[in-house]
């Protein structure tokens, strides 16, 4: 009911603004001393402007009629009469056209400024109560038009500091991703770039509290190509990036016990291995003191060399398992992938030779280094090779062949397979391979290829697995040759 009488008093309003307006207009025209005939339109017009712009088309028409009955009346010889002369009918007529016209190009203009400010209303109502950070900044000259009240939440700092310099919110950017920052906007603010542009960087708050900011913004261009202002959002991702860091932290420490686990399922092999160099270094010693016996140096000497040589492949073996062992935070290595996986099946020698598996490398010469993390890949290359043994121990009839294969592919990458002649992979779990705690084997953990998978895509690449011809399964991943970057 309240809205009804309000809207009732609203109609009544404008309504009686227009004919008062109208007939103000007639008043004022007929104060002024001229003959009739003369200058009898324009207040009227402007009467029917005014009331049309304020009122709507009702308003408006209502403020013609007045004025028109009113010019006639008051205005028209013979005057105090509504009697129209020929001489003046045509302009009378331009007048009601030209009234009628004015009437709808106010009303249109009314209408345009009403949505106008609706369109501001509901971008100002949407802006003040997302999170994000929204901004609009003219360019010529440089001046901020616009800055969401999320501003002063996320930096800490009033946004009224920017509108007097739409520069002060870069003062807050971290030290060290300062320089990142600037030569990013300074290049996209000048239209050299694309229009758009994404960054991520950190501020700090006036508290000392960091943050992570997702920054993305685009250009506005005039009819000339020239950009003029530019807008964007800001968005705060400290919770996301510290989530990631969690995750990435969670991860590390899994395959830090993934390796562990490994390593004491290889403790035989780690015995072996390590058996070799110190029988040998044995033997030479034993040697030596025989050749001493007999006085022969040169042969002391070369007994003692090889003593030497395998003391240092000893402690070579001892460092790899050492560093597979330890927990330590990813590093970035320029490494050969060949080398890698000739280490890798130095710790998997005795479990090939126990299970009777012929193994061989195909190892391209023309694979370049890669930027990864060096127990991470070993890791990897170890699991599959590992699981290939497993598979075929089983296998009675039928070779056990055991095949590591690395190759530069296209377009910058480097391709590793681990080809078994095993049973192969069952259809049915085919598509859980990779899932975690998902395992075919009685003791296993379900966790190795999960954890592989991840450590591959942690370097940008890929792992996958399909079947082997005729029987057995291929394992192989794909590593950019220029490292993704290791988390």
């Amino acid at each position: 009911m309240k809205d009804l009488l309000r809207t009732q008093r609203n109609r009544l309003v404008r309504y009686g603004v227009a004919a008062t307006l109208a007939c103000l207009a007639l008043l004022i025209r007929g104060l002024i001393p001229m003959r009739p005939g003369i200058a009898v339109y324009q207040l009227a017009l402007a009467s029917v402007v005014v009331g049309a712009w304020y009122g709507g088309r009702g308003p408006g028409f209502l403020a013609l009629l007045i004025s028109t009955a009113g010019v006639l009346y008051w205005f028209i010889p013979p005057t105090d009469s509504f009697a129209l002369p020929a001489e003046y009918a045509l302009s009378l007529i331009l007048f009601l056209a030209n009234g009628i016209l004015l009437t709808e190009f106010s009303m249109g203009r009314r209408r345009a400024e009403q949505r106008l400010e609706e369109s501001e209303g509901r971008f100002r109502l949407m802006a003040e109560t997302v999170p994000e950070v929204l901004w609009i900044e003219s360019l010529e000259p440089p001046r901020m038009l616009y800055l969401s009240p999320s501003y002063d939440r996320i930096w800490g700092r009033p946004a009224e500091d920017v509108y007097h310099d739409h520069s002060r919110w870069l003062n807050a950017i971290h030290p060290e991703d300062q320089p990142q920052v600037n030569s990013t906007l300074k290049l996209w603010l000048a239209g050299e770039n694309e229009d758009r542009y994404d960054i991520e960087y950190r501020i700090i708050r006036p508290d000392g509290g960091r943050r992570w900011i997702h920054a993305r913004g685009t250009l506005i261009r005039d009819e000339h190509g020239k950009a003029y202002r530019a807008s964007g959002i800001a968005e705060d991702i400290t919770e996301a990036k510290d989530s990631q860091e969690a995750l990435n932290n969670a991860q590390a420490a899994l395959a830090h016990v993934a390796r562990i686990a490994t390593l004491g399922e290889m403790t035989a092999s780690i015995a072996h291995e390590i058996n070799q160099p110190l029988s040998a270094i044995a033997n030479s010693a034993s040697a030596s003191l025989r050749w001493l016996d007999a006085q022969k140096p040169e042969e002391v000497r070369r007994s003692a060399s090889r003593v030497i040589t395998e003391s240092r492949r000893a402690s070579e073996i001892i460092s790899r398992i050492r560093d597979m062992a330890k927990k330590a935070p990813p590093r970035k290595d320029w490494l050969d992938v060949n080398e890698t996986i000739h280490e890798v099946i130095g710790l998997a020698q005795s479990g090939v030779q126990r299970n009777g598996v012929v193994l061989q490398t195909q190892l391209s010469n023309d694979v370049p280094l890669i930027l990864a993390d060096r127990i991470q890949l070993q890791q990897v290359i170890l699991n599959l090779v590992m699981n290939a043994i497993e598979a075929m121990s089983g296998t009675v009839h039928g070779p056990r062949e055991l095949r590591v294969t690395s190759e530069k592919v296209e377009p910058r990458d480097v391709l590793i397979a681990v080809c078994d002649s095993g049973p192969g992979l069952d259809p049915n779990s085919f598509n859980h391979l990779f899932e975690a705690f998902y395992t075919t084997k009685p003791q296993g953990l379900g966790m190795g290829l999960a954890i592989s998978r991840s450590l591959v895509e942690a370097h940008g690449g890929r792992l996958w697995a399909t079947a082997n011809v005729p029987h057995g399964a291929v394992f192989q991943f794909t590593l950019p040759m220029g490292g993704e970057g290791v988390v």
